[in-house]
């Protein structure tokens, strides 16, 4: 009875969570980038999303940006099809992933886990038919024995050209896994614990460890302070102080994987 009871309690709470976020302007947003040009003519070849901290911004020499979390530039195959010069091309694929995530987030908070496994469209349909071929999608698994796992999103092979040096769908996957799960440390929880940082494959790159640097500028204002840990106003003032290139790693995780990424320890 007691674990039904628990189940029941942090469904109950996650829900009352999920439902502010609806009712609230999301911590989420998103906003356009250029993905690709013409060499020659220098046209706009293909538009992408960045999916953006709504919270957070930063100087990057002369323009400030809303910290990106992860990019887009295939529609998928959920949406209508635009055509790749469209700035709208991938809104709607963008605007459900968004939601999704911050989905996520929420249950990370009462325990559930990130994972890679297939998309499979017939696993949802009472008549089996020629579909789509599966794909490696990105779960947020609940704690509760027997729920069924939230998809955010699909991983489709032309995914892949939008991020330099990663060779597979899985790989890709978990890229954006650990991506995910450093910004919900970071930005959504203000993690103080160093070791949370370093568990993250991420953390095994170069560029990766930017997450943790953050953490510990951040940590140092707060102590300043006489607090033992940072909130998001200490956290936008640490953003405002780490030197440029910093910063500009930061934005670049977004777009461009480290380069160490497929060397990476597992």
């Amino acid at each position: 009875m007691d674990g039904k009871w628990t189940s029941w309690s942090i469904t109950i709470s996650t829900l009352a969570v999920l439902v502010q976020c609806v009712s609230a302007v999301p911590n989420i947003g998103l906003h356009d980038y250029t993905a690709a040009v013409d060499d020659v003519s220098g046209n706009v070849q293909t538009f992408g999303k960045l999916i953006v901290h709504r919270r957070f911004d930063m100087q990057l020499r002369e323009v400030v940006r809303n910290v990106p979390i992860l990019s887009l530039q295939y529609v998928g195959w959920h949406h209508r099809a635009e055509p790749a010069n469209d700035p709208n091309h991938v809104e709607a694929r963008a605007k459900c992933i968004a939601e999704r995530m911050m989905h996520a987030w929420t249950l990370m908070d009462h325990g559930a886990k990130l994972e890679v496994s297939g998309d499979s469209w017939n696993a949802y349909r009472v008549q089996s038919r020629p579909a789509p071929s599966s794909h490696a999608a990105i779960y947020v698994r609940s704690p509760i024995a027997g729920s069924e796992p939230l998809r955010i999103m699909t991983i489709y092979p032309q995914d892949l050209a939008g991020y330099p040096w990663i060779r597979t769908e899985e790989s890709l996957a978990e890229y954006l896994i650990s991506l995910i799960h450093a910004h919900y440390l970071l930005f959504w929880r203000n993690e103080g614990d160093i070791t949370r940082y370093e568990e993250l494959r991420i953390d095994q790159t170069r560029e990766g460890k930017i997450f943790k640097e953050i953490a510990v500028r951040a940590l140092e204002m707060a102590r300043l302070k006489g607090q033992s840990h940072f909130d998001s106003e200490i956290l936008k003032d640490a953003l405002a102080r780490i030197p440029l290139s910093q910063r500009e790693r930061l934005h670049r995780m977004a777009t461009v994987p480290p380069i160490d990424w497929e060397s990476s320890s597992r």
